[in-house]
């Protein structure tokens, strides 16, 4: 296994994680948007220099794992705003497939930063890791990987990462906990789930 950086080619192989991963967690959203939108999402994000995406992957470089994040969480989200025609053009099949997406969708686009306010789905500000996945299968090197995202960040000058993690993802939130996080909030998300925000202390 080897790790390194992310490219925007990873695009694809960064969706198929994450759509596998997130169709196993209780709660997991992102899969029902379906694949070209989360690739498209990745190239967005690949292409955004606060974007910070770390990648795991075998002797062939398919990718086999990644944490991805960003060193300031406002200035991804503005870049997903600027590229939001693309990115539209990518969910329509799924929106028109799925109507009921749409709420969701919204819902989300409207939410404010729940460390700001009662209730929410997402940090809006400062160094944020939003995903870790591996795909099924051995996962001896998730660990490690993730070690090495938090070290990337420091070198880049984050002193802090705050994340969100669902209260039923128990292996996922004892995983955090283990290599140091600790729970600074919990709240409940708009569509009823209990939620923790967790912070690293990186300096």
């Amino acid at each position: 296994m080897d790790i390194r950086l992310a490219k925007p080619n990873d695009a694809v192989g960064l969706a198929l994680i994450h759509e596998v991963r997130s169709a196993k967690q209780p709660g997991g959203f992102m899969y029902q948007l379906g694949r070209s939108f989360l690739a498209e999402y990745y190239r967005t994000l690949l292409h955004d220099g606060s974007s910070v995406v770390v990648c795991a992957v075998d002797d062939r470089d398919n990718i086999i794992g990644f944490v991805a994040g960003a060193l300031d969480a406002g200035a991804r989200m503005r870049a997903l705003k600027r590229n939001r025609l693309r990115l539209f053009a990518a969910l329509l099949p799924e929106l028109l497939h799925h109507p009921r997406l749409v709420q969701a969708v919204y819902s989300r686009q409207q939410s404010a930063s729940p460390d700001e306010a009662e209730s929410g789905y997402v940090v809006q500000s400062g160094a944020h890791e939003e995903f870790w996945g591996w795909l099924p299968g051995n996962t001896s090197g998730a660990i490690e990987l993730h070690l090495k995202w938090l070290s990337v960040m420091r070198i880049l000058g984050a002193q802090t990462v705050r994340g969100e993690v669902d209260r039923v993802n128990d292996v996922v939130l004892r995983a955090h906990r283990m290599l140091g996080a600790r729970v600074v909030k919990e709240f409940v998300t708009p569509d009823g789930r209990q939620r923790l925000i967790i912070e690293y202390k990186l300096a």
